[in-house]
């Protein structure tokens, strides 16, 4: 009996034959293709059939002129191509574009001037505190003295603060501040109106929205208290005319502050500019002066407004800084971009 032991025939053993042997070891291509990444890759010298990886000899053959013995029957692994897989490409949804709605929060706060009550400076580093703590991105200030500025503008950092003196002495009372990573600087203004028997500028300024470019105006004012009824008439009047000028370039309108009217001023302005409030106040026929409490403090829009999350809010460190709440509220505007703009 002759054996013949081949080292070709990995994992097979020995082949045993009566007497001599012809014996054929056959190649096999590549057959799969494997997507995974977790397949392992075979060493490219393992041996398959007689030939080891890389390595295309002719194959083996062993012949004698007396016998041919039958083939024998071998299990064949077809060889494997891995291939790495590639990382998932993941379409991420399209930033803001200009035209693109855009949301913030709005406030309105009286601060108490230091001339009103002690602690001015220590009461204004706390209502700083409570703009940011609130998340308020736009918000108007009254009774502003300029020790009280100092503070706001030392404190509220990331903020600009507008007129800040730029306005003069009575100037200082009513500022408008912003968030800027959000806001940028457009335009500035004012129209001066009668507070308690003294001649005083409104601001107004005009921002856009970083992202979307969506631009819209922020008034900030403070109408002349107690009995002054004819003064605050005719203050309410100048604003209307305000901000109805600034409606006719097609841009929203906000106007925010101390009215010292719990709903005469927002009835007779919404009524003559279609003006809503952050507390679900409209004039439609007659006016609907909202959800309460209602208080002298307002923020009304104008234009592609919606308001939401309105708060009267007296919450901790308001109500020992001040005596008025502090007004904020949600609003989402939809702005209305020329396309000259877009250009």
């Amino acid at each position: 009996m002759a054996t013949l032991v081949t080292s070709a025939a990995v994992g097979i053993g020995i082949l045993s034959a009566p007497g001599p042997v012809d014996l054929t070891v056959v190649d096999v291509a590549a057959q799969s293709v494997v997507h995974s990444a977790d397949v392992t890759a075979r060493p490219v010298d393992v041996s398959r059939g007689g030939l080891a990886s890389g390595n295309r000899t002719p194959a083996l053959k062993a012949t004698t002129a007396t016998a041919k013995a039958p083939e024998s029957s071998l299990v064949r692994i077809p060889p494997y191509k891995v291939v790495e897989a590639k990382p998932t490409i993941e379409k991420l949804p399209p930033g803001p574009v200009p035209g693109d709605p855009f949301s913030f929060r709005l406030g309105t706060l009286n601060i108490l001037g230091s001339q009103h009550a002690p602690g001015g400076t220590s009461r204004a580093a706390a209502l700083a505190g409570a703009i940011e703590g609130r998340g308020v991105d736009i918000v108007g200030l009254q009774e502003v003295q300029d020790d009280q500025l100092a503070v706001m503008q030392s404190q509220l950092g990331g903020y600009t603060i507008w007129p800040g003196q730029g306005l003069g002495n009575q100037g200082v009372r009513l500022q408008i501040a912003w968030r800027d990573s959000m806001f940028s600087l457009q335009d500035t203004g004012s129209i001066t109106t009668t507070f308690d028997r003294q001649q005083r500028p409104i601001p107004w300024v005009l921002l856009q929205h970083r992202a979307t470019q969506g631009e819209f105006y922020v008034i900030d004012i403070h109408n002349s208290p107690r009995d002054q009824e004819g003064d605050r008439d005719a203050a309410t009047g100048e604003e209307i005319a305000l901000i109805n000028e600034l409606r006719s370039t097609g841009k929203t309108v906000f106007i925010l502050g101390d009215t010292n009217e719990h709903t005469e001023f927002f009835c007779r302005v919404a009524a003559s500019t279609g003006m809503v409030g952050s507390n679900g106040a409209y004039y439609s026929g007659g006016c609907s002066t909202g959800a309460g409490p209602i208080k002298i403090d307002w923020i009304m829009g104008a234009g592609e407004v919606d308001f939401s999350g309105h708060v009267v809010d007296y919450g901790s460190p308001v109500s020992s800084a001040t005596d008025h709440a502090f007004v904020h509220a949600d609003v989402r505007v939809t702005p209305m971009i020329a396309r000259s703009e877009l250009d």
